[in-house]
C-alpha cells in the first residue's frame, strides 16, 4: 500500500547504515526498535541505551529502524511537516 519508504536501519556499536530493505543482513538475536526519531531527545536516548544493553546481555545485535521520508509525508503529502532533524543529523 505505502511502499515508498526508504528505510534506514542503524546498528549501534559498529554502526552500519542500510538505506534499502534489500541490503539488510540476517541479524543474530536482534533487539529492535522502530520509530521516526525526529529530534532525538532524552526519551529516545533511554530507548537506544536499553536496546544496546539488552543486545549485549543476549549476545545479540541492536537495531534501530527509522524512516525517510517521514511516514506522514507518505500518508498525507499535502500537509507540510516540519522536521526537527535531517536524516543526516539523525545518523550523526
Amino acid at each position: 500500500m505505502y511502499n515508498t519508504f526508504k528505510t534506514v536501519t542503524v546498528i549501534f556499536a559498529a554502526m552500519r547504515v542500510f538505506r534499502n530493505l534489500d541490503q539488510l543482513p540476517q541479524f543474530s538475536n536482534a533487539v529492535i526498535t522502530i520509530g521516526t526519531f525526529d529530534g532525538v531527545h532524552n526519551g529516545h536516548k533511554v530507548i537506544i541505551r536499553n536496546i544496546v544493553q539488552s543486545a549485549k546481555e543476549n549476545d545479540g545485535e541492536s537495531v534501530i529502524i527509522t524512516f525517510h521520508p517521514h511516514p506522514r509525508n507518505i500518508i498525507n503529502p499535502q500537509q507540510a511537516l516540519l522536521h526537527l532533524n535531517t536524516i543526516e543529523e539523525k545518523l550523526a
